[in-house]
């Protein structure tokens, strides 16, 4: 066995070896040809390894290239921003020695002052848009979707511009409103010069009470309602003496008209009058020029009302009308305007109120009027009328007053009386009968003062409170942070003043946009549930909606008012409500230059500023005497009194050093002490809350035409330009 398996192995060796042999050239071949593609293999990833290299080289040089370039911000807003400010900017001007110039030289060209305003600037602009804005919202047809209020704001606009209607309307509702408020169509000495007391019977303390409940029209008394001096959580109602002297002349159209009428009938001077001109004025005094003025002034609204009557009949009356009226104003207290009545606050029921009034009368006699005033103040809301031990809020020198001006009126004719409460309601309801320029832009103004919150809706959406209200409210926390850390970084606040500071700080509330009930349609149909008005009986809408605002306002004079809206949305401005605690940012006032600017470095220079400068007004030389319910306190230390007193010295004579060339004039630092503390104040936490910003979100993207300048340079120019 062992043989046959040798000799079959040596065999197939032998076998083997044959065709080894036989393809052994072959073999040669394949491997010289396997050497060849290694060396080209190698030879191409070599290539290829450079190539890499090289790309990489290339890519690595251009990314390095852009990344030294600018991120720049190309957004609408901000190039909108960008071309506005190179527009407004004079680079003749150096910034150092006049930055304001610098930035705004060149806007007055491009934004003339209207002929109407006095200045200009980018608030009224702005605001003037706004008006726009509603004017075209005002302007639309009525549709079925308009909420009802929105639709009599849209009716009401038209009957105010009806101006062919309102003159063939004639003067039928103040007739009739005349004799709502117990006041005759004529007045009583008009046609009995000679009539006494005992012959005539007139409640003028129920007319001038109704006048306020139905008109809020103050005519010798007054009345509001005012947040307690020493709890700002309830309202007291507040008595005033109002004295309101009027000019003698009604910018009225048919005063107007007459008045330039009369001016063209006037004869030439006359040489047998001993120099002076009958009928021109000239020559007579300043007493004999505001009676005959008056004269003329009750023959045009005696004709105006009472057209049967020809003025020239009773021409010589109407100037026994202007005399006993100019005796009676003269007779009348002169009101005392305190700077600060704040340390004069009293507190009385009505009957304290109308003891101390009795006492001032001479000879000492009693004659009631307050309890008669109040009662028919809240005739038809007896439910909220003041009790008869609930104190009202005065001042101790209206009290004074009160007592004289029952003194004069107690010894004065009721004929006389009724002239002089006449002559002030019918001139203001004529003066808004007929106005000279009844305009588009004067209607919508009408109509937004008197439904504001139903003009409001026209311009409230719900994308401003999902989108910019988070961004603005986020905006407030950032700089009041800023703010507080201020607080705490001062060196000469104590402990308790400076905790004090920050937690009226932490509890102020900010109300920003609008109310949001407004877009709630049932919230403002119930706001506007009193309103009666008519497309075409414009003076009769205008009645309807002050009784209406004033019934409203006696009836809900008791509500809790902390989250109460005060402030107009539609009005380009931002308050600060300090006996309340509160900042109010309308919604006018988030649009641009303020906001959407593009870039946040903008923002924080325009609103923010303007954000800074509200809360700043709350710890200001006003504002540091209101705790964090609102309350007038004295809740800083004497100590840091005395050395807020010191830096507020040095803010005042500062500006008292500033010379206006076009006023001839220097400034007065202590007048505007309150709004330079807070422009301050505003300018540092909105900066220091832009760098804040920065460090959380990283540097923004570059202003498009501004690479040469830093962020906080165009935080600056976005300051400036407002």
């Amino acid at each position: 066995m062992e043989s046959h398996a040798e000799d079959k192995f040596v065999a197939d060796n032998v076998e083997t070896g044959a065709k080894f042999k036989i393809f052994l050239p072959k073999a040669t071949s394949v491997s010289q040809e396997n050497s060849c593609h290694v060396i080209c293999r190698r030879f191409f990833i070599c290539i290829l390894i450079v190539a890499v290299v090289f790309l990489s080289l290339i890519i690595y040089a251009i990314y390095y290239y852009v990344s030294k370039l600018p991120n720049v911000c190309h957004s609408k807003e901000c190039l909108r921003s960008a071309a506005a400010f190179k527009q407004n900017m004079d680079l003749n001007v150096d910034p150092c020695e006049d930055f304001y110039s610098y930035v705004c030289g060149n806007w007055a060209d491009d934004h003339p002052r209207p002929e109407r305003h006095g200045t200009h600037s980018w608030y009224n602009e702005r605001q003037t848009k706004v008006y726009r804005i509603i004017r075209g919202h005002l302007d639309t047809n009525v549709t079925q979707a308009d909420p009802k209020p929105v639709a009599q704001a849209k009716f009401m606009y038209r009957a105010c511009l009806g101006k062919a209607y309102r003159k063939h309307y004639g003067y039928t509702a103040v007739r009739r409103f005349l004799k709502e408020l117990d006041l005759p169509v004529i007045p009583t000495l008009l046609n009995n010069s000679e009539i006494t007391n005992q012959e005539y019977e007139f409640d003028w303390i129920s007319s001038v009470a109704k006048i306020q409940r139905k008109l809020g029209l103050n005519v010798l008394l007054g009345f509001t309602f005012e947040p307690d001096h020493r709890d700002q959580n309830r309202n007291r109602l507040t008595l005033e003496y109002d004295y309101s002297p009027e000019e003698f002349e009604f910018p009225t159209y048919e005063w107007d008209k007459g008045r330039r009428k009369a001016n063209q009938n006037r004869r030439p001077p006359s040489t047998l009058n001993s120099g002076k001109t009958e009928g021109t004025g000239e020559h007579e005094s300043e007493d004999d020029k505001e009676l005959r003025v008056l004269a003329r002034a009750f023959a045009r609204l005696v004709g105006l009302i009472n057209t049967d009557i020809k003025t020239d009949e009773i021409r010589d009356k109407m100037s026994f009308l202007a005399e006993e009226f100019k005796k009676f104003q003269n007779s009348l207290p002169k009101k005392q305007n305190l700077e600060d009545d704040s340390d004069d606050i009293v507190y009385y029921t009505v009957e304290q109120l109308q003891n101390a009034t009795d006492a001032h009368i001479k000879p000492k006699k009693p004659y009631p009027i307050w309890q008669r005033y109040v009662d028919v103040l809240f005739a038809d809301h007896p439910d909220v009328q003041p009790s008869n031990d609930e104190q009202l809020q005065l001042t101790s020198e209206n009290v004074k007053t009160f007592g004289k001006l029952i003194d004069v009126i107690s010894n004065q004719p009721l004929p006389l009386i009724e002239l002089y409460i006449w002559k002030t309601v019918a001139s203001f309801l004529v003066d808004h009968k007929f106005n000279k320029a009844v305009s588009e832009e004067d209607c919508a103004q009408v109509v937004h003062k008197l439904m504001g919150l139903a003009v409001s809706y026209t311009i409230a959406d719900r994308d401003f409170l999902e989108r910019t209200k988070p961004r603005v409210e986020q905006m407030v926390t950032n700089i009041r942070t800023e703010f507080d850390q201020m607080i705490l970084e001062t060196d000469w606040m104590d402990a308790y003043t400076k905790y004090a500071s920050l937690e009226k700080s932490k509890v102020m509330k900010s109300l920003i946009g609008f109310p949001e009930w407004v877009l709630d349609v049932g919230k403002l149909e119930k706001h506007y549930r009193g309103f009666q008005i008519s497309p075409t009986h414009h003076l009769q809408n205008w009645i309807n909606a002050l009784e209406a605002l004033n019934a409203e306002w006696l009836r809900t004079w008791r509500v809790d008012n902390s989250r109460m809206w005060d402030a107009d949305p539609t009005e380009v401005n931002a308050y600060n409500f300090i006996n309340r605690n509160v900042i109010v940012i309308p919604i006018a006032i988030i649009q641009y230059p303020f906001y959407h600017l593009g870039l946040e470095a903008l923002n924080y220079g325009a609103l923010g500023e303007t954000l800074g400068h509200e809360i700043t007004h709350g710890f200001d030389n006003e504002g540091r005497d209101y705790d964090k319910d609102g309350n007038e306190e004295r809740w800083w230390s004497n100590d840091t009194i005395h050395e807020y007193d010191k830096r507020a010295k040095c803010l005042e004579e500062l500006y008292s050093s500033f010379f206006v060339p076009e006023a001839n004039a220097f400034l007065n630092g202590t007048l505007t002490l309150g709004e330079n503390i807070a422009d301050h104040g505003g300018l540092r936490e909105a900066l220091r809350a832009y760098r804040a910003y920065v460090k959380r979100n990283g540097p923004e993207p570059v202003l498009p035409g501004f690479n040469d300048f830093t962020h906080e340079q165009l935080f600056f120019i976005s300051y400036a330009i407002l």
